[in-house]
């Protein structure tokens, strides 16, 4: 009976999760779709934006993971002030930092993809994409963040309800501006950008609605206690959020200078991919809820029922989605855009692609895991180590085996070393 109440509560709190983090991956692929339609340049260009821009949107990935667990601990504790607070502060923080980004990527697109060494074409193009995308990342930010702070509150439905309105926003629009339209590559940026404006603008009219039941409570601010908090567990996770960003942005690096088509073919790997492995992180992302409440009740949790719940369940989604990734990628991609199919016959590619979401899943659950135990400085360390690793055995081994295969064993070497960190840090 114990167990069935955990894995409901784990059930009811993962799938909203996994509905809002398919959000972003399905605005990739029909991005991806739209862009393929066009054309192997379009396909390309839209490829090397979208690396560029998830390194500077996934840095601040700490207003999502660092957001979730310290506001779930002030609800369970009733520091309603605190929390609210807290809250309001966040929200500044994520507009400021978006909009500091997009300067910054407009005035510096042009040297970041020259690194991707595309034709001149191809670079016009990818600089179209990545600058109007960018208008946009102050709302990805301010969602992130709005989001997170729900699901602490333990309204994770909102999440859901973000999820719709973003993706069908954006498949109507990629396709009525980029295609319709004509508009190319700028409608296809556009329509991500009007997307998740309207719905940071829906999740915080919710999230300012729920925070109006909450009564006043009795604990006195502290400002300055709160504010070091928040950037505390920022900080930790923006260096480790840059190792990560920075090594996924050499990978694409290090297939773009083998050809076009190789960036072609690894950005719609890479969009499959994180499909796939949202899965696993919608779980990841519910752990951190579940299990700080967990531990602020005084219990264990290594050993523990929840434990073994989400390591039970982790097990069998990685096993199915490695199968599935195996039987089905070649179709996949085939849909995605038929010009680079052929390039898919190498079966070494399909083995290395499918383990990657096999480790993956243990990792990305390892994840949540540690920032719900409050080990903040161990989520850090195990994905910089990692990709240190990755990003060393890519360097090593693409001068002398210069493949697309090398590009992305070295990515799944990187994931192995993440789950046996992450699965060793949990434990201590």
């Amino acid at each position: 009976m114990r167990n069935n109440k955990i894995n409901k509560d784990i059930w009811i709190n993962s799938y909203p999760v996994l509905l809002w983090l398919l959000t972003e991956p399905l605005a990739g692929l029909v991005d991806s779709r739209i862009a393929g339609i066009i054309g192997i340049d379009t396909l390309s260009s839209v490829g090397i934006g979208t690396t560029i821009y998830f390194v500077f949107t996934w840095v601040f990935v700490f207003l999502a993971y660092g957001t979730t667990p310290l506001v779930a601990k002030f609800k369970i504790n009733n520091e309603v002030n605190n929390l609210k607070y807290f809250i309001f502060f966040g929200r500044k923080i994520s507009i400021l930092l978006g909009f500091l980004a997009f300067v910054f990527i407009f005035y510096f697109n042009d040297f970041f993809i020259s690194l991707f060494k595309p034709t001149e074409d191809i670079s016009e193009l990818s600089s179209t994409y990545l600058v109007v995308r960018a208008i946009g990342i102050p709302f990805y930010l301010l969602n992130m963040h709005s989001t997170a702070v729900l699901r602490g509150l333990r309204y994770p439905n909102i999440t859901f309800q973000s999820s719709i309105i973003v993706t069908l926003t954006n498949i109507v629009l990629s396709y009525f501006l980029g295609i319709v339209i004509g508009l190319g590559v700028l409608g296809i940026g556009l329509a991500s950008s009007i997307s998740f404006f309207i719905a940071s603008m829906y999740v915080i009219n919710i999230q300012q609605k729920k925070m109006n039941e909450f009564s006043s409570s009795k604990e006195s601010i502290n400002e300055k206690d709160l504010r070091k908090k928040f950037f505390s567990v920022g900080g930790t996770i923006i260096l480790r959020s840059a190792f990560l960003t920075g090594f996924m942005a050499l990978l694409s690096n290090q297939a773009s200078r083998l050809s076009m088509n190789d960036v072609a073919l690894h950005h719609v790997l890479n969009q499959i991919w994180t499909f796939g492995y949202t899965f696993i992180d919608a779980l990841a992302i519910a752990s951190q809820t579940l299990v700080s409440e967990h531990i602020s009740k005084g219990k264990k949790y290594f050993g523990s029922d929840l434990y073994k719940a989400l390591l039970k369940i982790t097990t069998i989604f990685s096993i199915v989605l490695t199968v599935i990734a195996y039987l089905s990628i070649e179709f996949l991609t085939e849909l995605i855009s038929n010009q680079i199919f052929i390039q898919l016959q190498s079966n070494y590619l399909l083995i290395l692609f499918s383990l990657t979401l096999f480790f993956g899943s243990y990792a990305f659950l390892w994840d949540g895991v540690l920032l719900g135990l409050d080990k903040n400085k161990e989520f850090a360390y195990t994905t910089i180590i990692s990709s240190i690793i990755g990003a060393a055995v890519l360097l090593l081994l693409i001068a002398n085996y210069g493949t697309i295969n090398i590009v992305w064993f070295s990515l799944l070497v990187s994931i192995i070393f993440r789950a046996l960190i992450g699965g060793y840090f949990q434990r201590k």
